[in-house]
C-alpha cells in the first residue's frame, strides 16, 4: 500500500512537471506589438529652398557679393549675393528649425534677421535692407553742384519692343566741400527733357527730394519714336538756381516690320554668268511699326537661286546692313523670266513671331555680243545709212 502510493505520487508529480516545461519552452522570446494608423513613423529628411534679395536700406539699390551667413542647429552656411542682390541655397532638415541669417558688406552695417524654416517649402525672407556707416562723417553744407551718379543703362527700346524701356538715373548733389548734402540740407531736384524724339517719352517723378546720401533718382521710360533724349535736373534755391549737365539716354527702334523692309542690290545686272568667284553687293534697310530703324543687332537672313550669298548680318544703328552675292553655281533659271535670272531673298522675324521677307531679281549676264544690220551697204555720194545694232549674252 505505501510503495502503490508513493509511484502514484511520483506520476504525479512528473506530469505536472513534463507539462511546466512545454508551457514555459513554447513561450515566444519577445513579444510584437504592432501597430495602426495611430503608429509613430519615423521622420524623413527633405529640402528646403531659402531665398532672399540685399538693398541699399537708403538708395534700394540691390548688393551685389554682400556676405550671407546662415546658422542654424548643427547648420552653417556661407553665401554671397549676386548682381541683383540675390541668394539661395537649399536646407535638409526632418522638422522646423530656426535660423540666424548675417548678412554684411564693406561700408555697411550688419543685418541679422531671424526665420523658421519647414520642411520642404520655400522660405522667401523679408527684403534685408543694409545701412552704409555714416559714422565720423562730418555734416555737408548747402548744396553748390549737382552731376550724374550713375545711370542703370545708356540705351532703351521703344515701347513693346521687347528691348529694356526705362532707364534709371541716379543724381548727386554736393557742398562746396565736395560733399554729399545731408538729410539736413535736404533740398527738391527737378528734371525735364531739352530734347526728345516727341514720341510720348515719360520722365518720373518729376521732383524729389535727395536722400541722406544727397541722391535724388529718376526713370525715363521711352514712347514710340527713336531717337536721343536728354534729361536734366534742376536744384531751385532762394538766391542761385543749380543745373546739371543733360545726360542723353538713346532710344532704339524696335522689332521689324513688313511695311518698313526694303533689299536694295546695288546692280541689277550683273556682268557674271560666266564668270564665277565675282560679287556684289546686297543691302537692307529695316524699321519697325513706328518707322524707326529697328533695333541693333536685328538678324536678317538671305537666300539665293543662283551663286551663292552670305547667310545673315546683324543691323546697323540704321536699321541697315549689307552682304556679298557671289557668282557660280548653281547658274539661275527663273521659271518665269528665263535663263540667267535670280531671285535674292531677305528673311527676319517680326514682333507676332512671324517670319517675314523681301525679294529682289537679279540678272546674271554673260560674254557680251553684238549684232548689226545691215551688214552690207553702198552710200551714195553724199547720202546716209542707218543701222540697228543689238547687244545681247548668250541667252539673249
Amino acid at each position: 500500500m505505501p510503495y502503490n502510493y508513493s509511484v502514484k505520487n511520483f506520476l504525479i508529480i512528473f506530469i505536472i512537471f513534463f507539462i511546466s516545461f512545454f508551457v514555459f519552452s513554447c513561450k515566444p522570446d519577445s513579444t510584437v506589438v504592432t501597430t495602426g494608423g495611430g503608429g509613430i513613423t519615423p521622420p524623413v529628411v527633405q529640402k528646403s529652398t531659402v531665398t532672399g534679395q540685399v538693398i541699399d536700406n537708403f538708395s534700394g539699390i540691390p548688393l551685389d557679393s554682400a556676405d550671407v551667413l546662415i546658422s542654424g542647429p548643427s547648420l552653417s552656411i556661407n553665401l554671397k549675393t549676386d548682381t541683383q542682390g540675390k541668394f539661395t541655397t537649399e536646407i535638409k532638415t526632418e522638422t522646423n528649425i530656426s535660423l540666424t541669417i548675417f548678412t554684411s558688406k564693406s561700408g555697411f552695417v550688419t543685418d541679422t534677421t531671424t526665420a523658421t524654416v519647414i520642411p520642404s517649402t520655400t522660405l522667401n525672407l523679408n527684403l534685408i535692407k543694409l545701412s552704409p556707416i555714416t559714422t565720423g562723417t562730418p555734416p555737408s553744407g548747402d548744396p553748390v553742384s549737382i552731376f550724374l551718379a550713375s545711370q542703370s543703362t545708356t540705351t532703351i527700346g521703344v515701347r513693346a519692343s521687347g528691348s529694356i524701356e526705362t532707364a534709371s538715373l541716379i543724381f548727386e548733389v554736393r557742398d562746396s566741400s565736395n560733399t554729399p548734402i545731408d538729410l539736413a540740407h535736404s533740398v527738391d531736384v527737378k528734371f525735364s527733357m531739352p530734347a526728345s524724339p516727341g514720341g510720348g517719352e515719360i520722365i518720373s517723378p518729376s521732383s524729389v527730394k535727395t536722400n541722406n546720401l544727397g541722391q535724388a533718382t529718376v526713370n525715363i521710360t521711352s514712347g514710340t519714336k527713336a531717337g536721343v533724349v536728354q534729361i536734366r535736373a534742376q536744384i531751385d534755391l532762394a538766391s542761385v538756381t543749380i543745373i546739371s549737365d543733360p545726360v542723353s539716354v538713346a532710344i532704339h527702334g524696335g522689332l521689324p516690320d513688313l511695311t518698313h523692309f526694303s533689299v536694295i542690290p546695288s546692280l541689277i545686272n550683273f556682268p557674271a554668268l560666266d564668270r564665277f568667284g565675282k560679287s556684289m553687293v546686297i543691302s537692307v534697310s529695316v524699321g519697325d511699326k513706328y518707322s524707326n530703324p529697328v533695333k541693333p543687332g536685328t538678324v536678317i537672313s538671305f537666300i539665293t537661286t543662283g551663286g551663292i550669298i552670305e547667310g545673315s548680318i546683324p543691323t546697323n544703328n540704321q536699321g541697315g546692313g549689307s552682304v556679298n552675292l557671289i557668282s557660280g553655281n548653281p547658274i539661275p533659271v527663273d521659271a518665269v523670266l528665263g535663263p540667267g535670272f535670280a531671285t535674292v531673298t531677305a528673311k527676319t522675324v517680326d514682333e507676332n513671331h512671324v517670319t517675314i521677307s523681301r525679294s529682289t531679281t537679279i540678272l546674271f549676264s554673260g560674254i557680251p555680243m553684238i549684232s548689226i544690220s545691215p551688214t552690207t551697204f553702198a552710200i551714195a555720194n553724199g547720202g546716209s545709212q542707218n543701222f540697228t545694232y543689238t547687244v545681247f549674252d548668250e541667252n539673249g
